[in-house]
C-alpha cells in the first residue's frame, strides 16, 4: 500500500470554526437513529423572491415563466428520485411546502429532506432561514454574478422538531440548480454514506472516512473511470493520464456520463467535481473537491482535495493542489489510486484492462 502523507500545509482548515457540515463530515449516530425511524417529508420548492426580484431588476421578466417551469421540473425530478432510490428510511414519504411544515403538530415523527442554494456562512443556518434554489437563464452570466458564484447547492437532512437548528447533514451537489442526475448522485451518495456510518458506529469520527475509502477504493481496478470532458484539466495529455491513473478510464461528453448515471451502469465509476464549504476559500467560501462515485451502489471510492484526508505523496504540493477550478487534475488522478497497491495496477495491465 502507498505511504500516506497528510495535507501538512492545509490541515489548519479543519480547525476553522466556520466550516459547516458537508459531504464526508461526521453525522451523529443518534441523529441517524432518529431519521431512520421517522416518516420522511420532501420539501417542495417554490420560486424565491431572490431570483424573481433579480429577474425583474435585470429586465428579464420574459424568463419568469421559464424559471417557474424549472422549479416545477425540479420538484417532479426530486419526487421521482426519492421514491426510486431513497433507502435511509423505510416508512411513508410525504411532500410538503415550507408553509405546510409549520402546521404539523407531531414534529417528532418526521425527518425532512430538502435542497437549497446557500453561501458558506448560510450552511450553518437552519433551512427555514435560508431556503430556495438559485436559477438563472444565462449560465455564463450566472457564473460571473457574485450573488450566485459564492453559493453552492446542497441536499440536506433535518429532524422536524429541530428544524430551527443547523441540519443534521448536508451533501454538496455539482450544479447550482440541480439536474436529475445531481439528485440521483446525492440521494445514492447519502444512502451509502449514512448506512456506512450505521454499520460502523463504533469507529472514531476522525478515522471513519479514511477507513471507508480504504475499503472501497480497490473496486476501482475493476471499473472504467468515466470522466466528463469539460471537467478534465486540458493540460493533461493521454500519456500523462495513463501514467497517473493505471486503470481503465474513458473521457466522455456530459450526455454519456448522465446516461450512465441514469441507467446505474455497473461497468463505470464516475469522476464527480463538487463544491465544498471551506470558510477561507479564495473563491469566497466555495472550493472544489473531486470524488469517484460508484453509480452501481452509491459508494464513494476515492476523493481528492479534502484538507482532512490523506493525499498521495506523488501529488503536487498541497499549496497548489486546487486552484478553485472545477477540474480533474493530475493530483486528483494520483489521489484516486491512494489505497490501491502497485501490484494491482500491474495486474490490470497484464489482463488487458488498459
Amino acid at each position: 500500500m502507498n505511504k500516506l502523507k497528510l495535507f501538512s500545509t492545509l490541515v489548519f482548515f479543519t480547525a476553522i470554526g466556520g466550516v459547516s457540515k458537508a459531504q464526508f463530515d461526521f453525522i451523529s449516530p443518534t441523529d441517524i437513529d432518529e431519521i431512520h425511524k421517522r416518516t420522511l417529508i420532501v420539501v417542495v420548492e417554490k420560486p424565491t423572491d431572490f431570483v424573481t426580484q433579480k429577474l425583474d431588476k435585470k429586465k428579464k421578466q420574459d424568463k419568469l415563466d421559464t424559471y417557474k417551469a424549472a422549479v416545477d421540473a425540479f420538484n417532479k425530478n426530486f419526487a421521482s428520485v426519492i421514491s426510486q432510490y431513497w433507502k435511509v428510511t423505510a416508512g411513508d414519504i410525504e411532500y410538503k411546502t415550507l408553509d405546510d411544515l409549520n402546521d404539523i403538530n407531531d414534529k417528532r415523527n418526521y425527518a425532512v429532506i430538502f435542497c437549497r442554494s446557500a453561501t458558506q456562512p448560510d450552511l450553518a443556518a437552519p433551512y427555514i432561514n435560508v431556503n430556495g434554489l438559485m436559477w438563472w437563464p444565462d449560465i455564463a452570466e450566472e457564473l460571473r454574478d457574485k450573488d450566485f458564484s459564492t453559493r453552492m447547492t446542497v441536499m440536506g437532512l433535518a429532524l422536524l422538531d429541530k428544524f430551527n437548528k443547523t441540519p443534521c447533514y448536508q451533501f454538496p451537489m455539482p450544479n447550482l440548480f440541480p439536474t436529475k442526475e445531481d439528485l440521483i448522485y446525492a440521494v445514492n451518495g447519502m444512502n451509502n454514506y449514512i448506512n456506512y456510518h450505521i454499520d460502523h458506529r463504533n469507529v472514531s469520527p476522525k478515522k471513519i472516512n479514511e477507513q471507508m475509502l480504504e475499503e472501497n477504493q480497490p473496486t476501482l481496478k475493476d471499473k472504467t473511470l468515466l470522466i466528463r470532458r469539460d471537467w478534465i484539466d486540458k493540460r493533461l495529455t493521454k500519456a500523462e493520464i495513463e501514467k497517473d491513473y493505471p486503470f481503465p478510464y474513458m473521457i466522455a461528453g456530459k450526455d454519456t456520463v448522465n446516461n450512465a448515471i441514469d441507467s446505474a451502469d455497473s461497468r463505470y465509476a464516475i469522476a464527480i467535481v463538487a463544491p465544498y464549504d471551506w470558510a477561507t476559500a479564495a473563491t469566497g467560501g466555495v472550493q472544489y473537491v473531486q470524488y469517484v462515485y460508484n453509480i452501481e451502489n452509491g459508494a464513494f471510492l476515492a476523493c481528492s482535495g479534502l484538507p482532512e484526508m490523506p493525499s498521495n505523496p506523488k501529488a503536487p504540493p498541497a499549496t497548489t493542489a486546487n486552484s478553485g477550478k472545477p477540474l480533474i487534475t493530475k493530483k486528483s488522478l494520483l489521489d484516486f489510486c491512494l489505497y490501491i497497491t502497485d501490484n494491482a495496477a500491474d495486474d490490470a495491465k497484464k489482463k488487458g484492462h488498459r
